[in-house]
């Protein structure tokens, strides 16, 4: 039985670890295998695509990676900021309103103790499900608009269902105190993370690629025979297969499959996604700073989040230069203009008093992901299962972040990645 697998990412890697003997190929576009836990350097800092770190509830996940790693993870608690009203506020907002301007956190604190109080019907979209969890204040001071920035589409089309595993949900308890005075909340997933000691992210995962490194080929999918249960890549190579697993984004897939109906084609035109620009700064480390992340609502300010890779392990902060890298989302709701784009992220970084001057950067690069985060909607779930029973029917497994349109981080893939191999072998 052969295998043919899409993408070299941690779904791709898992399925080939997890096959064992049996024929496998994977095909991977990009010279290196990782998908988006690939890491870049500029001007001597060390970027990923997009800010990373390891955490997991996936023992096996856990217990496969620092088995392959050559050293431990650097561990250490996540240093994450909220700049909000020109200043800077511990993660997550709603547990940390100390030190934010009074009318302000009086306008949080009342909206929550009403919202508290109050019964309603399941919200159905995002922006319904913000303010019924933490009130119209909190609702309107940040948690709105850095959703709006960071989704780039009308929160009224975002479904909710996902919000449990990714906002943090402190109680009313928790927002008064963090309210009263700064502390240490730390009652979220991710509050400790871990991170390659030497290099970026992509170490985590090469280990795991070396091992499988006989079974990829370096070679772009380009088209699927489903008739024929045949693929062809770029260069030409026509390779049969029993079953396919796709990780590619499931637009993309649709589009390259040469047999699918107009009913698929046109089910996949519901999904919806986001796209990044990935600005990676390299400057002055006299502007280096123990921040992790910083999460940004202004509108004035093109990111939503800023990542400050050299302090995801103390190699990287021994670095001669230190790295800023900014996340600005984009969409056909939300359109940002790429010219210009390195001179507004450095503006605002200099207006938050992260930078000192626009002197101080030495190189700069910008990278666009095309897909960044799938965008949940009403029609998603129904949409998706449609095409996971339409391609399960021509021996095509669907799997990852795009291939599901499941907003998962990198473990999780690996850990769909594992089932799906054993499963295949049984």
């Amino acid at each position: 039985m052969r295998t043919v697998v899409v993408g070299a990412g941690p779904v791709g890697l898992g399925v080939a670890y997890a096959l064992g003997d049996q024929d496998c190929i994977v095909l991977e576009r990009e010279s290196e295998a990782g998908g988006l836990c690939r890491s870049f350097t500029v001007g001597g800092a060390t970027f990923d695509y997009g800010g990373h770190a390891f955490f997991t509830k996936h023992a096996e996940v856990d217990e496969l990676l620092t088995r392959f790693a050559p050293h431990e993870l650097y561990r250490q608690p996540r240093n994450a900021w909220v700049y909000a009203y020109g200043t800077f506020v511990p993660y997550p907002f709603q547990s940390n309103l100390f030190g934010l301007p009074v009318d302000v956190v009086a306008d949080c604190l009342l909206g929550a103790a009403r919202q508290a109080a109050a019964a309603g019907d399941p919200p159905a979209s995002l922006r319904e499900w913000i303010t019924a969890s933490f009130g119209d204040g909190i609702a309107r001071h940040f948690l709105m608009p850095y959703n709006e920035k960071l989704w780039a589409h009308p929160l009224d089309v975002v479904a909710p269902q996902w919000t449990g595993e990714r906002i943090v949900q402190p109680d009313l308890e928790d927002i008064v105190l963090g309210a009263l005075s700064r502390r240490d909340y730390r009652k979220y997933p991710n509050a400790n993370v871990r991170y390659p000691h030497q290099g970026g992210f992509v170490e985590l995962y090469r280990p795991l690629s070396t091992a499988v490194e006989h079974r990829i080929q370096y070679d772009e999918f380009r088209q699927v025979d489903l008739a024929r249960r045949t693929v062809v890549t770029k260069s030409g190579t026509a390779l049969p297969f029993d079953a396919l697993v796709a990780t590619l984004p499931l637009p993309d897939l649709v589009a390259r499959t040469i047999d699918a109906p107009a009913e698929v084609r046109s089910i996949a035109q519901r999904l919806r996604h986001n796209s990044l620009y990935l600005v990676s700064l390299a400057v002055d480390p006299a502007n280096a700073s123990d921040m992790h992340r910083v999460y940004a609502a202004d509108p004035e300010i093109p990111f939503h989040k800023l990542v400050l890779n050299n302090n995801s392990s103390s190699s990287l902060a021994a670095a001669p230069v230190f790295g800023m890298q900014a996340e600005v989302s984009f969409s056909e709701h939300k359109q940002v203009a790429r010219d210009g784009l390195v001179d507004r992220v450095v503006a605002a970084l200099v207006r938050m008093g992260l930078l000192r001057s626009p002197a101080d950067v030495g190189a700069c690069d910008v990278r666009e992901v095309r897909y960044a985060y799938p965008v949940a909607t009403t029609q998603t779930p129904a949409a998706v299962a449609d095409l996971r029973e339409f391609y399960a029917g021509h021996g095509v497994i669907l799997g990852g972040r795009f291939g599901e349109w499941s907003y998962i981080n990198s473990d999780s893939a690996l850990q769909r990645g594992l089932d799906i191999g054993r499963e295949l072998v049984r």
